[in-house]
């Protein structure tokens, strides 16, 4: 897992997390994980992200409650091998304390989510954002670079 603290920034609570990666075999790929967490005023919001490669082909949320994978309706192409993708994720924390997955835009095919999770308690202060790779049932060897990482908040 690739991870990256930022400075707290506990006022923000819209999110535009923008990012290149590449995967050489996307084949052996069983998801790839994106992820923006913000901990402020006893709560954390966790924009856990997944698309889904050898299930659904669908972009998957994380429900912090119920400790598992949400599938959205927005699906997940295989991403082209050995070539730049460029991927954008719209989040928001929600006045009453969701977590709302709005949008995602991979290779400039934006897809809504609109999926709204709840958020859990945390009394840590802190904004970071992450990446992560699993490999599939048979452990095939692949590898994974980022790239232009940014995360815009307000």
């Amino acid at each position: 897992m690739w991870f990256k603290a930022l400075e707290a920034h506990n006022n923000a609570t819209h999110f535009l997390f923008d990012l290149n990666f590449y995967v050489d075999n996307p084949a052996a790929a069983q998801a790839l994980e994106f992820y923006v967490t913000q901990s402020t005023g006893g709560a954390r919001y966790n924009f856990g992200t997944q698309c889904d490669l050898a299930g659904g082909h669908a972009w998957r949320m994380w429900d912090n409650i119920g400790k598992k994978w949400v599938a959205s309706a927005a699906t997940c192409p295989t991403p082209a091998a050995k070539t730049w993708n460029h991927l954008v994720f719209e989040f928001q924390r929600q006045t009453g304390g969701d977590v709302m997955f709005t949008a995602v835009t991979l290779n400039g095919q934006r897809s809504l989510v609109n999926l709204s999770m709840q958020h859990t308690v945390d009394s840590s202060s802190g904004l970071d954002v992450a990446y992560q790779a699993d490999a599939n049932g048979s452990g095939t060897p692949y590898s994974v670079w980022v790239d232009k990482v940014s995360l815009k908040y307000w």
